[in-house]
């Protein structure tokens, strides 16, 4: 007979796939290196490591500043390694394609880990 089991109810797959969508994994992979070449301690990089870093990009300060703002999804002045990435993939955006920083990150560039909290953050 008919089964309700949500994830076979839509034959395009279950809505929780798209919610892990990111459009950053591939980038997310190519970074892994990098990011670990800084020596993040417990995964995280310190503020003075992303700082350098962010520097080494020649954006404005004041760009670096939003760009940080951004990336820094969690608010607690570490990157871990998907605010690494959403970093510089903002610095990229704006450096080799010219483009504005947002006022604030599409949902498709927050990592999945981090959704949540800019539900909760936004106060929306």
């Amino acid at each position: 007979g008919k089964q309700s089991v949500p994830s076979q109810s839509n034959p395009f797959g279950a809505a929780e796939e798209e919610d892990e969508y990111w459009a950053l994994e591939e980038s997310a992979e190519r970074l892994k290196d990098s990011f670990e070449g800084l020596h993040p301690q417990q995964g995280f990089l310190s503020p003075q490591t992303a700082k350098e870093v962010l520097l080494k990009t020649g954006l404005e300060k004041d760009q670096l500043r939003q760009i940080w703002t951004l990336s820094d999804i969690d608010r607690d002045g570490y990157l871990d390694h998907h605010e690494y990435v959403v970093a510089m993939f903002l610095c990229d955006a704006v450096i080799q394609k010219g483009r504005p920083i947002p006022a604030e990150l599409p949902m498709s560039v927050i990592p999945p880990s981090k959704r949540s909290l800019k539900a909760s953050v936004g106060g929306f």
